[in-house]
């Protein structure tokens, strides 16, 4: 929806209509103030022909679908009160009237690869103005903050002729082998609350520390960049080149025998393996120069992941990159006897049933130079009596996070968890909607966008009167946008009133949002009371 400031009776009255999807003309109020609709039309170029709605006005309904808990995409017109057919929302999302489903169904494998990446870009500079405030807060006026970011995979099972889905594969899906996809996400956890930053869609064999470096630039985007570690990596250009010396004098020394000719083949191998790896650790390190030089104001970002993102390939990259890391370290052999051999006097109680230590003699991680990590050892005994044990790697200094605190912050990954069943469950995203990878692909970006969308929603209801009820996704997405109210547009100043139907399920409840007077958060002056004209009372 986007709003024409103008003095006629509109501005003095205000624009008065009733809908039976409250929460949606809200969110549409919103999202003009993010001039979301301008963001995706500058950018979004789908290869589609457009006769009464284009590719932008089906993807914005196909957030709507997604805003009203729609469990398949059909129900925009099949269900009891239909979305589609309510061309109050349709006027709030800047549009006379919503297509059909299976016209957003049509957009939507109609997008490629590229196209999808361009929605995530487009979406994402939209989430970086809007999380930009709560950075600068994290990051503190020296900007030695931390900014934590919590990274982890979730499974997408495909139901049905699992052959028929495109992009998928067989992997560890929801507890169990089967066919599908991997959504690997980002989202920021700032204590209060979190906001996805960044995410894609795998396929369901995916390798978690592949999709942790695939994500990295996305992350940054939104995030900033911390200062990269230039010092460390030219260690490791310096290592190498030991290596090679050693490699090249053990060449020349061979002599003459049985098993030469093997061993000068293995070593030539492997001199050409390290001569590629230094080319291309130069090459990386140049780049780290370049971008420490555009970079006047780095920023302390921890990433924190389980034990499946902790290989030594992902630590290495991390590491040169310039993150903190709190993470889980991957092992192909158990801790087990290494936890038992350690005497009882070394481990430090970090919670119920937990203990944690940093007096095991754990190997290091095998990385091309050496590197200062804490490796905490932790264990905890499950209810049935099973005991967990893991490696936790930081970069974290003990000074600044003791024992304790280390292991409060690791387990407060969690919500991580928490934001993943948000989206499969009350976006109703547990399974595919589409059998196009791309189509999944950019539905994947839309309910990630929807996972904000809902708190920035939350953040502009400034006033809320008459029966008391308790935020929450579940709320807003489940009932209030399926109930029927009065809404009131002012436009000077800029406000959106709800007054909910007694005979719906939120009676007496009166929301009252306000755009605060931002110019990265106003609405855009361009046909909106043509739109309204009809609804005027």
């Amino acid at each position: 929806m986007y709003f024409q400031h103008n003095d006629g009776a509109e501005n003095r009255q205000g624009i008065k209509f009733t809908t039976k999807h409250a929460f949606l003309v809200l969110t549409g109020f919103v999202a003009a103030g993010l001039g979301l609709r301008q963001v995706l039309e500058s950018g979004l170029k789908v290869k589609q022909k457009v006769y009464q709605h284009s590719p932008v006005d089906k993807v914005l309904q196909a957030l709507v679908g997604i805003l009203g808990g729609c469990r398949f995409m059909k129900d925009l017109n099949r269900a009891a009160s239909p979305i589609a057919k309510d061309r109050s929302v349709a006027r709030a999302w800047g549009q006379k009237t919503f297509a059909h489903f299976s016209t957003v169904c049509r957009t939507l494998r109609a997008f490629t690869a590229q196209d999808v990446l361009t929605l995530a870009d487009l979406l994402g500079s939209i989430t970086k103005r809007r999380l930009e405030p709560i950075l600068r807060k994290l990051a503190g006026p020296d900007g030695r903050g931390l900014i934590v970011i919590d990274v982890d995979l979730s499974g997408q099972k495909v139901r049905g002729e699992t052959t028929q889905y495109t992009g998928t594969a067989f992997g560890y899906i929801q507890g169990q082998l089967a066919r599908g996809y991997q959504i690997a996400a980002a989202f920021l956890h700032t204590g209060a609350d979190r906001f996805a930053v960044a995410g894609q869609l795998k396929p369901g064999n995916a390798r978690c520390a592949t999709c942790l470096l695939e994500l990295i630039p996305h992350i940054e985007a939104v995030v900033g960049r911390p200062r990269r570690r230039v010092e460390f990596v030219q260690q490791c250009a310096d290592e190498l080149q030991k290596q090679i010396a050693q490699i090249e004098h053990d060449l020349k020394n061979l002599g003459k025998g049985r098993g030469v000719p093997q061993r000068r083949k293995a070593l030539e191998s492997r001199l050409e393996e390290q001569r590629q790896r230094l080319a291309e650790v130069k090459a990386r390190l140049a780049q780290y120069h370049r971008e420490n030089a555009d970079n006047p104001t780095p920023r302390r970002i921890v990433l924190r992941a389980d034990s499946a993102f902790g290989t030594a390939e992902a630590i290495q990259l991390c590491l040169e990159l310039g993150y903190e890391l709190v993470m889980k370290r991957y092992s192909v052999t158990p801790y087990r006897d290494l936890f038992d051999a350690a005497p009882p006097e070394c481990w430090t109680d970090v919670g119920k049933k937990r203990q944690a230590s940093e007096a095991l003699p754990i190997p290091a991680v095998s990385l091309l130079s050496p590197f200062s990590l804490r490796q905490v050892a932790m264990q905890r005994t499950d209810v049935d009596g099973r005991v967990v044990r893991a490696v936790i790697v930081t970069t974290l200094r003990p000074d600044e996070f003791p024992l304790r605190n280390l292991v409060r912050l690791y387990e407060a990954r969690q919500s991580i968890e928490a934001a993943f069943q948000e989206c499969k469950h009350t976006f109703h995203f547990g399974t595919p909607r589409l059998r196009s990878a791309e189509a999944n692909g950019a539905f994947t970006q839309l309910v990630l966008f929807a996972f904000n969308l809902v708190r920035w929603t939350e953040q502009v209801t400034t006033k809320v009167s008459g029966r008391p009820v308790r935020n929450g996704t579940r709320l807003w997405v489940w009932t209030a946008a399926h109930c029927e109210a009065t809404v009131t547009l002012t436009l000077k100043p800029l406000s959106c009133t709800l007054r909910f139907s007694r005979r719906s399920g939120l009676a007496g409840l009166r929301i009252v949002a306000e755009i605060p007077p931002d110019p990265e958060f106003t609405c855009c002056p361009k046909r909106t009371s043509g739109l309204f004209a009809p609804m005027l009372s």
